[in-house]
């Protein structure tokens, strides 16, 4: 019975109306006219002397009845009409209504700044390539429960210009000690070098180092390969940058292949050196693997190219195809985030602690009963 009201509502609503105008009408100008003594219909000014009717004819009513029913279908038409073009059934209109007003799941935007989260702690100071934003707090009031979703729209990262960077600055010999060789570790300074200017740094730390002597480093800048030489045997270990990893330098930095080399008085670069930093990635332990992208042990929830000149800023956005995506997963409460970037070594991105930006959007679901 409900849905036939629904479907007729407007035909109902447009009928009563009829018949409630046409009982007053009928009320007003026939039912009572008939009750009174019928007096002439005409009648004479005294004045003028002319002819004025009294009442409206039988026939000029019915008329207007027929104009007034006309128009009524008309009106009751156009509702229908406008309805049928906007909300056809009640069942769109509470759809269309929940999708404005009464959402069962919305999605909110988060900024998080490594300044401000610094500003947090006392003395003001954080390492803005691990850092933690705590929600619930003077600047996020909001502990975010049901969270079923989470990505990075934008993101705004200093380019820094290290070379070399801590922990990775670890290079080790295998050289003759009085005739016995053993390993020693060659210790580089952390910071931002030339193709040549590195060269000779390499050659001042092994030479530093009281076990080894007599090195020395040339560079070519046609081939971008370095030489390392000495008198005696030696030679470098440079699978110990995958296996354990760090601190061990990069092999790529000085243009090796990740293994270690044959004992020889000279050693000559493999390839040309790269000694840029190609990628950043963005990992947050506290989100789960499905949110986060594969290829990694870790939580990436993107990887951001350096792809500006180095002591520059990288302003990135998530390309807009990621964006119309969905990566829910199981709700959980987020009441804290774990800032992480690491370089393509693997290693905490070396950004000289310059202040990095991001914008995150997260999911919520409001309507708890979808969950039973």
């Amino acid at each position: 019975m409900k849905e036939l009201f629904e479907k007729y509502k407007y035909h109902i609503g447009g009928s009563v109306i009829s018949l409630i105008i046409f009982y007053l009408v009928y009320d007003t100008f026939i039912k009572k006219n008939n009750n009174k003594i019928k007096e002439p219909l005409i009648s004479f000014k005294e004045d003028k002397k002319e002819v004025v009717k009294a009442e409206i004819s039988h026939e000029e009513f019915i008329l207007f009845m027929k104009t007034l029913k006309a128009e009524l279908q008309n009106l009751t038409q156009s509702m229908m009409q406008f309805n049928a073009n906007n909300i056809k059934t009640h069942s769109e209109y509470k759809d269309f209504r929940d999708k404005l007003f009464t959402k069962d799941i919305v999605k909110k935007s988060i900024l998080i700044d490594s300044e401000s989260v610094s500003n947090l702690s006392s003395p003001p100071s954080i390492k803005t390539n691990n850092y933690v934003v705590n929600f619930g707090s003077e600047i996020y009031s909001e502990v975010f429960k049901n969270v079923i979703g989470f990505r990075l729209v934008k993101a705004t990262i200093p380019h820094t210009a290290y070379t070399i960077s801590s922990p990775s600055n670890t290079i080790v010999f295998n050289a003759s000690t009085h005739g016995d060789f053993r390993d020693h570790d060659v210790t580089l300074d952390p910071g931002s070098y030339t193709f040549k200017g590195l060269g000779n740094h390499f050659q001042t730390r092994i030479n530093a180092n009281a076990s080894l002597s007599g090195f020395s480093v040339s560079s070519d800048s046609n081939s971008l390969k370095y030489t390392i030489t000495n008198a005696s045997d030696f030679s470098i270990k440079w699978s110990k940058y995958v296996a354990p990893g760090p601190p061990y330098v990069n092999p790529k930095i000085f243009g090796f292949n990740d293994e270690d080399t044959n004992r020889s008085k000279s050693h000559t670069s493999d390839k040309a050196v790269d000694q840029t930093k190609h990628i950043v990635d963005l990992v947050i332990p506290e989100i789960p693997d499905i949110a986060c992208k594969m290829g990694s042990k870790k939580h990436v929830i993107d990887r951001i190219p350096l792809n500006a000149p180095a002591g520059s800023i990288i302003y990135y956005r998530t390309p807009e195809a990621e964006l119309q995506t969905k990566n829910y997963f199981y709700p959980m409460k987020l009441s804290s985030l774990n800032i992480q970037l690491y370089d393509d070594n693997n290693n905490l991105y070396q950004d000289n602690n310059v202040q990095n930006f991001f914008e995150f959007e997260i999911t919520i679901v409001k309507n708890t009963e979808l969950f039973k």
